[in-house]
């Protein structure tokens, strides 16, 4: 998330531009006009003047009421209902253009869920694109936005969303053919290290929010692998594995495998299940506390805009935080031919890299909310100036609009909803030959705690076949095998 080259100013550039631009065009009253009792001396303000301050005011700050269109289509998906989930957020991109990229998003997930990788493919590939072309976006710019609420610029999808993104195409391919999975999941890295190079630029702190992510080399390594040839390729991915996630325990083993050069005992063949774990990072409304860092970065950007050097006092502002739901599933337990034979491992946490970017980005976050407020504050004192109010009247007008304004003001709240909190994965080596799969979610107790899922799937002689689930909560909302083999 760059800075914008577009100049600064621009945050409180023309603030008596409409709405109110007719406010400060109108003309002294006559004498017939009722004048408003709140006047202060040397002041005369008609009451329909005042009025059509407020009114204005509080039709602008009526827009910014946030509500969560997706979540009845989320609810569904948990369920396992998917064809409504499906219904839903193709409804809600057709209705709210706001919210269309977010509900798209969530829609390719339950595409993929579904059984219909190659469309959850061409959305996210579509989604992809739109984001990477949009201009660099300065966190402290954007009038419109900042005289309403951030619902009313472009969604932009936070950094750890474009990761997944990348991350979730992977998936997308191995439930097709596989022949792409290696390059998004490398795309998912290179757009990492993009991110922790821009936050590093922004003074972040850039060691825990943006640790690389292990699915790529896994991903490398599996691939390589299979090829029965590129086993050195193999270990060197399976080493960054364990590097990058120290916690994934499987790695050690991938590596002594590789190393050794062989894939699997002769006659047999390889299944990988991967599983979509858990309820991944939402976002809600927080009143946060102004911060010393959010100040200094607010106050320099009002410096940069007005030439103004002190900020209004402002203790606290409403911000999107990002919070992670509650979910009892913790694993995928895998059963063949009746035979508990292997449990899922964390590969990739998503919950974590969506909390450590966000606590990175915190002082942003909030100054961009104090500069909203400090953007509101300047048009109505510049509007009352223009209407020709000062002393009492000024201030009561300011302290209703500014009242009407805070009130109403939500955080933007539009996110990828269905991401998973996890991304596990299970390696099993198995016989050819067809094979009866059972799923079940595991607990925090590693017990099932819900039905079987069961799959029948053909493992081939030498080869990886692939199984992607979808855990979300208790039970397996999809099992997705892969179309075709390669």
């Amino acid at each position: 998330m760059g800075l914008s080259n577009k100049p600064m100013g621009k945050v409180l550039a023309n603030p008596a531009s409409p709405p109110f631009a007719a406010a400060a065009s109108m003309t002294r009253p006559s004498a017939s006009e009722p004048v408003s009792v709140l006047a202060g001396r040397g002041s005369v303000v008609p009451l329909w003047a005042a009025g059509m301050l407020l009114v204005a005011l509080g039709g602008i700050a009526g827009c910014a009421v946030t509500r969560d269109p997706m979540n009845e289509g989320r609810q569904a998906f948990f369920q396992g209902d998917l064809e409504t989930a499906q219904s839903h957020f193709v409804s809600v991109a057709d209705d709210d253009r706001r919210w269309a990229a977010a509900a798209n998003l969530d829609l390719a997930i339950a595409q993929l869920a579904a059984g219909e990788p190659a469309e959850a493919e061409h959305l996210l590939r579509e989604a992809r694109d739109a984001f990477d072309q949009q201009p660099k976006f300065n966190p402290l710019t954007e009038t419109h936005a900042l005289l309403t609420d951030d619902t009313k610029r472009t969604y932009s999808a936070a950094g750890y969303e474009q990761v997944m993104l990348r991350a979730m195409l992977s998936m997308c391919s191995l439930a097709k053919d596989g022949s792409d999975a290696e390059s998004y999941a490398m795309q998912a890295q290179m757009r990492q290290t993009e991110l922790a190079q821009q936050a590093e630029e922004r003074g972040l702190k850039v060691q825990q929010a943006f640790q690389p992510v292990a699915l790529a080399p896994y991903l490398r390594g599996v691939l390589r692998e299979s090829t029965h040839h590129d086993y050195d390729d193999a270990a060197k991915a399976y080493q960054l594995v364990s590097l990058w996630q120290p916690s994934f325990s499987p790695a050690e083993g991938d590596f002594q495998r590789a190393s050794e050069g062989l894939h699997c005992q002769p006659g047999n063949g390889v299944l990988y299940v991967f599983a979509c774990v858990g309820r991944g990072p939402v976002l809600e409304e927080q009143v946060a506390q102004t911060t010393s860092d959010a100040l200094r970065i607010a106050s320099l950007a009002v410096d940069s805009a007005s030439g103004q050097t002190a900020l209004p006092r402002i203790s606290s502002v409403p911000i999107p935080a990002v919070v992670i739901p509650a979910s009892p599933a913790f694993g995928v337990g895998v059963r063949v031919n009746d035979r508990p034979v292997a449990a899922t491992a964390t590969l990739t946490d998503v919950a974590q890299l969506a909390l450590a970017q966000s606590e990175a980005e915190r002082p942003w976050t909030i100054a961009r909310a104090v500069m909203r407020r400090v953007a509101k504050e300047t048009a109505i004192k510049t509007t009352t100036n223009a209407l020709n109010m000062d002393g009492q009247a000024a201030g009561i007008v300011a302290f209703a609009a500014g009242s009407v304004w805070e009130s109403r003001e939500k955080a933007d709240l539009r996110c990828w909803g269905l991401l998973p909190r996890e991304i596990q994965v299970a390696r099993i080596e198995l016989p050819a030959g067809a094979q009866k799969i059972d799923l079940q979610v595991l607990g925090s107790q590693a017990l099932p705690i819900g039905p079987a899922a069961t799959q029948h799937v053909v493992i081939r002689d030498g080869g990886n076949s692939y199984l992607l689930v979808f855990a979300p909560a208790e039970k397996i909302v999809a099992a997705v095998q892969q179309q075709s083999t390669y």
